[in-house]
């Protein structure tokens, strides 16, 4: 036991995440209930030592059941008696920051690493490959970092929420989850950051879907809200953090995330598919701004600028325009009982150059796509029926952990005829391609999944990239312009 201690203190004295070596060496004593020893400098793989703590830990009934949740709960509590206190963490953030926010944000990642909030080594599991669409390429991953609830862990998170108290977050990205031994955050530290003279907090995504993937999230608990200040805050946060894109989801249901009850946004150190896209036409120059339609399925306008006062006053008029855009013609209908239309906006600073991506979508359903006109379609819900949020829109596919398995099977059945029942959902797709005799490995499958979420795209775009749909939007973005002109 103590050598597995000696092992988690000089792993964090060799990370430089213990800045008191006694504090942390007695505050692991007291968690695990043991006596008082000497440290020694033990070298060993610190995810082997944590599974042996948190084996022993187990059998003192330190926490119960000994699920994949508890144990990253109780994994979370270790690290944290090591750790630096959220105080400490915002005062060392605060301070590098003031002199290089380069440096800041490396110190909050490395954090989040070293301690494993991200979860690096299970993210390393995940699926990735890419796939050359007529649009350019498309990136896929399947995850498999995140763990499946256990049956035993709902039943649990039942017993917690009927005694739920005032100080308990509202939802998962509550700023009162940092230190909260739930959901496995006892190790989360987030930052202040002021956006648009508004608190927000900035951490970084356990089961980080993209380079240094970080979530910006409001100090008020309140529902997703695309609106003009959404552009002051895009452009506030490049500014303080100029070598990270920021972008939202939209603030509808359907065509947005996964959670829409508490305002956010995504960011982080990644170039995604969506920003390597050609240009199908620019446009005038209008007071320092470039406008170019872009070859993406998903209706795309890129706006270039230097100014970010004429960028965000643009952008804010075209958020509206949108807003009020119909056309019956193309099943684009701003508001019935409710409103339509939204935008995904996405925001990049290069060398004082601001790129702004605004990804124009419709949430609207009819008794022909009950779940979304511009959602994927009922063809491909057996690769990809979730929202189509920030992510995807970007062109990075996430799809579901069960594919892995099921892509297996399919290859076995498309090679040897071997037939799984999982496959149900897939035997169409699975005897087109029997049938086609173009499917001779899996990486050959993986390609084919790579088809069907280019179809995923096609669907989810309000203006389709054939002529109809390509004369409507260059008339939107025209009339857009020229009204701006006249204000």
């Amino acid at each position: 036991m103590n050598d597995l201690i000696n092992g988690l203190l000089t792993y964090g004295l060799n990370k430089n995440i213990i800045t008191d070596l006694n504090q942390a060496k007695q505050n692991l004593i007291t968690l695990f209930e043991i006596s008082d020893f000497e440290y020694q400098h033990i070298d060993n793989d610190i995810f082997r030592v944590l599974d042996s703590l948190l084996d022993i830990a187990y059998n003192k009934k330190l926490f119960n059941p000994n699920t994949s949740m508890e144990r990253d709960q109780f994994e979370a509590l270790i690290f944290d008696k090591i750790m630096p206190s959220p105080n400490e963490t915002k005062a060392t953030f605060k301070h590098l920051f003031n002199s290089d926010e380069n440096q800041a944000i490396k110190y909050l990642y490395n954090l989040s690493i070293d301690v494993n909030y991200i979860k690096s080594k299970r993210t390393s599991q995940n699926l990735k490959w890419v796939y050359q669409s007529s649009y350019g390429k498309l990136e896929l991953t399947i995850n498999l970092s995140k763990p499946e609830k256990d049956p035993k862990d709902i039943a649990k998170a039942l017993e917690i929420k009927n005694q739920v108290n005032g100080d308990s977050p509202q939802c998962v990205l509550c700023k009162e989850n940092e230190h909260r031994y739930e959901n496995a955050r006892m190790n989360l530290r987030i930052v202040p950051m002021t956006l648009f003279n508004q608190k927000w907090h900035f951490q970084y995504s356990p089961y980080a879907y993209f380079n240094e993937h970080a979530i910006i999230l409001s100090d008020e608990h309140r529902d997703m809200k695309l609106s003009c200040d959404t552009f002051e805050y895009l452009l506030d946060f490049v500014d303080l953090v100029p070598n990270y894109f920021i972008g939202s989801n939209a603030d509808l249901s359907i065509v947005g995330g996964s959670i829409l009850n508490h305002d956010h946004f995504q960011a982080g150190n990644y170039k995604f598919p969506v920003e390597d896209s050609k240009t199908l036409k620019t446009y005038e120059n209008i007071k320092n701004i470039s406008i170019e339609h872009l070859n993406w399925p998903l209706s795309t306008i890129k706006l270039i600028s230097m100014d970010r006062l004429i960028l965000s006053d643009f952008a804010c008029h075209l958020l509206k325009s949108w807003k009020i855009y119909s056309n019956p013609k193309l099943e684009i209908i701003a508001k019935t009982d409710k409103i339509h239309q939204t935008i995904t906006p996405i925001l990049r600073k290069e060398n004082g150059i601001y790129a702004l991506y605004l990804i124009l979508r419709n949430n609207r359903t009819n008794k022909a796509y009950p779940d979304g006109i511009f959602h994927p379609h009922p063809e491909v819900h057996h690769i990809k029926k979730e929202n189509i949020g920030l992510i995807e829109a970007m062109g990075l596919a996430i799809l579901p952990g069960r594919l892995k398995t099921e892509l297996i099977q399919g290859y076995a059945y498309i090679k040897d005829n071997i037939y799984h029942k999982d496959l149900d959902k897939h035997k169409d797709w699975l005897d087109a391609l029997k049938r086609s005799n173009q499917v001779h490995s899996i990486e050959d499958l993986y390609q084919e999944v790579g088809k069907k979420f280019e179809e995923v795209l096609n669907h989810s775009g309000v203006f389709k990239l054939d002529n109809q749909g390509k004369q409507a939007m260059d008339q939107f973005i025209l009339n857009t312009i020229n009204t701006y002109k006249k204000m």
